[in-house]
């Protein structure tokens, strides 16, 4: 039980490092990390069916979750959408567009994976790598930049600083991160198909919310600790004989209680940023 619980937290650590990103520092509604798991993923089994190494694979399922940033940031910052509308835009192209890569609701991966992701170590050692690169990265300039937009946009109003780039490069972060664990997921499960990112937006805000009541610094192992709880919680349903198929609903009351009971603070005025997610 222990090491599949491990195995299940280290294939989601990539997801909820992006969500930590986009919903708890950048405070952004980001639904589109639902695009970027799927597209990541698809991209990066396409290229794991024609040959590619782990290098080459790793980059494309990157590469394909920034491109879903990119678009939904682009349409928030350039057009001036709301993020939420323009994620929500985002996810049907991309919905489109993946279907399209894919050519069936279901891909079988008939190639050999790379061999270090076969084993527990080889996750580990990505998910550590990640953590710290994340962890490093939000300790410079750009990182506490999107600490600040996501408590007081105004700051960089008020000052004459653009937020374009800071805005673009943390959604672009979070859902190459999102296309990482996306590609992780389907290697683990031998495919990939079109509903494997249905409910993903709901399980990062229950594990970052989790994090947040469990672990206060340092900020970076709050996904760790959320992801944990999270999965600690899911087996403990197990066991008592709950049907997982019933889970989200319970993610969903769970999140709608935590809100309720911790967050006081909805009479937010005019001038202060709102965080739309709670986390």
């Amino acid at each position: 039980m222990m090491t599949a619980l491990i195995e299940q937290m280290l294939l989601a650590l990539p997801l909820v490092l992006g969500a930590y990103i986009s919903y708890s520092l950048l405070k952004l509604p980001d639904l589109s990390l639902e695009s970027a798991y799927l597209f990541g993923a698809v991209t990066a089994v396409i290229v794991q069916e024609h040959g590619g190494n782990l290098f080459a694979i790793l980059i494309v399922a990157t590469a394909g979750g920034a491109l879903v940033g990119l678009i939904s940031s682009s349409l928030n910052q350039f057009f001036k959408l709301p993020f939420l509308l323009a994620s929500i835009i985002t996810n049907g192209l991309f919905h489109g567009l993946t279907q399209y890569c894919l050519g069936t609701s279901l891909l079988s991966i008939r190639t050999q994976s790379p061999p270090i992701l076969d084993s527990l170590s080889g996750l580990l050692i990505i998910g550590t790598a990640l953590t710290l690169f994340i962890g490093l990265g939000l300790r410079s300039q750009l990182g506490v930049s999107y600490d600040i937009f996501g408590n007081n946009p105004s700051f960089f109003r008020h000052y004459g600083i653009s937020t374009k780039y800071i805005v673009m490069s943390g959604v672009m972060l979070a859902d190459a991160l999102a296309g990482i664990s996306g590609y992780l997921f389907a290697h683990a499960n031998g495919f990939v198909d079109l509903s494997m990112a249905y409910g993903l937006v709901l399980l990062c805000i229950t594990a970052l919310i989790l994090g947040k009541v469990t672990i206060q610094k340092p900020r970076i192992l709050m996904p760790l600790a959320g992801l944990l709880g999270y999965f600690i919680l899911q087996h403990l349903l197990l066991a008592l004989g709950m049907n997982l198929k019933y889970f989200n609903a319970f993610q969903a009351l769970f999140v709608l209680t935590a809100l309720l009971a911790f967050n006081k603070r909805l009479a937010l005025t005019q001038s202060r940023h709102v965080d739309h997610l709670g986390v």
